[in-house]
């Protein structure tokens, strides 16, 4: 990937880092915070960053763009399932998300998402459990991936 560095350093030869912190924390946590899925009848959404540590940086050494990031993330989820005829809520689960680490160094699809449940009064897991484990982490990580990352790599 091709970079170009600042007037002073001529041919984007010597190390630069461009400063992108301010920028990945507001975007990634646009990202999460507005991240929801759909399926059927159930509604899945991200209540609240609960606790995001990590950096992002962009840098160019000799002509070449260095993107990196890394980031151990922390959400609350809320999922409802929505009567048929409407938009009246019949039952709900809480849980939350952690990814320990998102990072430029793993492919996308093998960041790790552990799913939890911290109130699931209406058994909602037997049934919804594959949609929140598996289809809405894949669009989760979809989702950061598309709104983040190809966005930093713009930098």
């Amino acid at each position: 990937m091709e970079g170009t560095g600042s007037v002073w350093n001529t041919g984007s030869y010597h190390w630069e880092e461009k400063s992108v912190n301010k920028w990945a924390e507001d975007t990634m946590r646009s990202t999460l915070s507005n991240f929801n899925y759909r399926w059927n009848d159930a509604l899945l959404r991200i209540s609240e960053v609960k606790e995001m540590k990590g950096e992002s940086g962009v840098s160019i050494r000799k002509g070449k763009k260095i993107v990196s990031y890394d980031y151990a993330i922390t959400l609350k989820w809320a999922c409802a399932m929505m009567a048929m005829e409407g938009d009246k809520e019949v039952a709900s689960c809480e849980g939350t998300f952690e990814m320990p680490e998102i990072s430029n160094e793993e492919a996308v699809d093998d960041w790790e998402i552990r799913v939890s449940y911290t109130k699931d009064t209406d058994n909602l897991k037997a049934i919804l459990g594959q949609m929140i484990s598996g289809m809405a982490t894949k669009e989760l990580r979809k989702e950061i991936k598309e709104k983040f990352v190809d966005e930093l790599v713009k930098k």
